[in-house]
């Protein structure tokens, strides 16, 4: 048995990378917590010979030089037989007496241990965070599947945590259990991007659209219409605010804004009396006096000016 490999480390471990490869191993594997499972139960021994060895330097030094257990001496590497208290009464008050605190003073290791905490991702859609929703949550702890109840409060966002106190893993010597954290995940949406309590969707227009000006629907999270005035000469990429609605903060009463974004398409599929049209169009454009292209008219000024 490689005992760096048993508890998950490389050759030249420190004490602490030991101590706390144990940790993990212990409880995730000790009888209290698995019960009669024996497969649980060899790993836990496997893992309480290994850390036997990497925790004593004299012990390490020799299994690095020599990669044996056979130390002689009375170093045997695990104990015999099934598992008992004495046999991990030591390891554990140096274990957990260290980790746990307790300022250098070993404690009791038949004192009671919180069980681990347990994390679930949870995907939502952008309605389901952003008007709370009830959820079942099914998820297995050991061998065992668990089912609870949760309700997800309105305005969660991508990436936060729901408590769930005393539905993680079960403690150690009737310890308490651990907490559930669910994490949140949202959904991408067909219209809508979401930033903290603001909405951003993009609004197609036509040319004719935006040259002339117009009235569009914007759709809502809430499934109903808003319409915005398009003023004449509406330029691709101008935002529109539409007030309050956006997403409720989940840690306050504020209402974020919805943002759109005007997009100019290009027509696209032009008959050959279109392309005519617009070529006409194009050339009273080019002869007109006026501006009628303040942005493309700019930058030519600009390349006028750099290439002098």
């Amino acid at each position: 048995m490689d005992y760096y490999e048993t508890l998950g480390l490389s050759k030249g471990a420190s004490d602490t990378e030991v101590k706390k490869a144990f940790k993990k191993k212990a409880m995730k594997y000790h009888p209290d917590r698995t019960g009669d499972d024996k497969s649980a139960k060899a790993k836990f021994k496997e893992a309480k010979e290994a850390y036997d060895v990497l925790s004593d330097p004299q012990k390490k030094s020799m299994y690095d030089q020599y990669g044996t257990t056979d130390f002689g001496g009375g170093f045997g590497g695990g104990s015999q037989g099934g598992f008992n208290s004495s046999g991990f009464e030591d390891v554990f008050e140096d274990l957990f007496g260290d980790i746990f605190g307790g300022g250098g003073r070993a404690r009791n290791p038949n004192r009671p241990y919180k069980g681990a905490d347990l994390e679930y991702h949870l995907q939502l859609t952008l309605e389901e965070a952003a008007f709370g929703i009830e959820k079942v949550v099914k998820f297995r702890i050991k061998n065992d599947n668990k089912e609870v109840s949760i309700s997800i409060p309105a305005g969660v966002d991508n990436g936060d945590r729901i408590r769930l106190s005393g539905k993680g893993e079960p403690g150690i010597n009737q310890g308490p259990p651990g907490d559930l954290f669910i994490r949140v995940s949202l959904l991408k949406h067909s219209i809508f991007k979401r930033d903290g309590t603001n909405l951003y969707c993009e609004v197609p227009l036509s040319f004719a659209e935006a040259a002339l000006g117009s009235e569009v629907e914007i759709p809502t999270l809430n499934s109903n219409k808003v319409s915005i005035e398009i003023p004449p000469g509406t330029q691709t990429g101008k935002y529109f605010r539409l007030k309050g609605k956006g997403v409720k903060s989940a840690r306050g009463g504020t209402i974020g804004d919805l943002m759109c974004s005007v997009q100019i398409e290009t027509p696209v599929n032009l008959s050959t009396e279109q392309k005519d049209i617009l070529m006409q169009f194009d050339d009273k454009l080019k002869k007109s006096k006026k501006k009628h292209s303040p942005k493309s008219e700019s930058w030519i000024d600009g390349l006028k000016k750099f290439f002098k």
